[in-house]
């Protein structure tokens, strides 16, 4: 009779221990043996770069004050200009700039470039009321790698803001229309989650 009660016993733990344990491992078999969600929305707001592109170190210039900044170590916002900035491209400066500060004490985290076949596409003027903003060197071999880099991407558009992460790797895109607010929770997770 003891023997039987110990069974049932001993039966019992075991059957609370499968009821924690079968989602674990049904979990891990979804995750690694199927393709559940492999092509799902996740949360962020972008589009994630699959495979992300490489695009090494190099130095930026602060135009206003000629500092030099180096690309890696921080997150980069990345815009274009095709030609004169006009209001369209004031306004995608503007709204760099606002997200960069939306990020208070992270916001040193963050640098914001903008990619312009020539430096001249900006004026004075611009640059000082979007301060900090970042260009390339003068430098055509550069320019011309990374338009070649950027233009890879099957989804490029230059109306369209790009993510950089501290290493050099181009990793996401936000198409233009793309609410502000949405990057800068993706950039206060990033931010978060590197730490």
């Amino acid at each position: 009779m003891k023997v039987n009660n110990l069974f049932k016993s001993r039966l019992k733990i075991i059957g609370i221990a499968l009821l924690f344990l079968m989602p674990v491992i049904y979990a891990r078999y979804l995750f690694f043996f199927t393709n559940f969600k492999m092509h799902s929305k996740g949360v962020e707001h972008g589009l994630l770069i699959s495979p992300i592109i490489q695009l090494g170190d190099f130095e930026l210039i602060e135009p206003t004050t000629h500092e030099i900044y180096k690309l890696y170590g921080r997150w980069t916002l990345v815009s274009f200009i095709e030609n004169k900035c006009d209001k369209t491209c004031e306004f995608q400066l503007y709204e760099l700039r606002q997200i960069r500060l939306a990020l208070g004490k992270d916001g040193d985290k963050i640098q914001r470039l903008t990619m312009a076949k020539d430096n001249n596409l900006i004026s004075d003027e611009q640059l000082k009321l979007s301060q900090g903003q970042l260009l390339l060197k003068d430098d055509k071999d550069l320019k011309r790698t990374l338009n070649i880099l950027f233009k890879s991407l099957s989804s490029f558009d230059n109306e369209s803001i790009y993510l950089i992460d501290p290493y050099g790797n181009l990793m996401m895109q936000y198409k233009k229309g793309t609410n502000p607010s949405g990057i800068i929770k993706d950039l206060e997770r990033l931010i978060r989650i590197s730490k």
